[in-house]
């Protein structure tokens, strides 16, 4: 029985390093694939970026909303320099293939999810902040500070010009007192997190009469792109 069992067991390692060898073929085809998308999308083979889309991506995403895309990125990060690396993150179990660029004014990442035959299921394509996340939650922590204590002005000069538009000084306080009518007055800050995937800060904000969640999402200059204002779980069940 003994050569049975040897040979048993070579078998099942060869089928593991088999296996093995596939996926790491799958994560090379893919990482190579994104290399390829980010030069395509950055000189404008807009087609051919497509034409490696998923039938349902196709469905959803079409060349001219591609070439709205491209347009609105290169009208904020400037024009393509040069990729700087492609890598694999794991988000919520599922990789992510993602290319970084330097574009004129910002870098820029490019993030792709396949399908089983190695189509693209998942496009997003963005500039980036240089700021560390510890710097990013240190802001958000003084932005949230700063509603605590009611200075809105404050608050709204460090938005950036669509922010300033959108919610001007006293949106910003109405919401504010909104909060307050069913929370209470605010009292401190339990802790701020940084969204691992994008620029943006979650703080989590006890007031007298529950919790309540910042949000602060950052542009690449670091101005505030986004603020929102988002009900919590408690505490004993909550990520943040």
């Amino acid at each position: 029985m003994r050569p049975l069992r040897y040979f048993l067991l070579l078998l099942m390692i060869g089928l593991g390093t088999q296996c093995l060898a596939l996926a790491q073929s799958d994560d090379e085809k893919r990482l190579s694939t994104t290399k390829d998308v980010m030069e395509e999308f950055a000189h404008g083979a807009l087609a051919s970026v497509r034409e490696r889309f998923s039938a349902d991506l196709k469905d959803s995403v079409s060349e001219s909303d591609l070439k709205g895309a491209r347009d609105e990125l290169t009208g904020v990060a400037g024009s393509f320099q040069a990729q700087i690396s492609q890598t694999t993150r794991t988000v919520q179990g599922a990789p992510i293939y993602v290319s970084k660029s330097q574009f004129e004014h910002y870098k820029v990442e490019l993030k792709l999810m396949f399908d089983d035959s190695n189509r693209i299921t998942y496009f997003r394509i963005a500039p980036v902040s240089d700021v560390s996340p510890e710097s990013m939650e240190a802001s958000a922590r003084a932005i949230t500070d700063l509603l605590g204590q009611q200075q809105f002005k404050e608050v709204s000069t460090r938005f950036n010009d669509q922010m300033k538009e959108a919610m001007p000084g006293d949106r910003l306080e109405a919401s504010w007192m909104h909060v307050m009518m069913h929370l209470g007055p605010f009292k401190n800050i339990k802790v701020a997190r940084k969204d691992p995937e994008f620029d943006r800060v979650d703080v989590r904000c006890a007031f007298e009469n529950g919790p309540m969640i910042v949000r602060i999402a950052f542009d690449p200059s670091g101005e505030i792109a986004g603020l929102w204002m988002l009900p919590a779980e408690t505490e004993k069940d909550s990520q943040i």
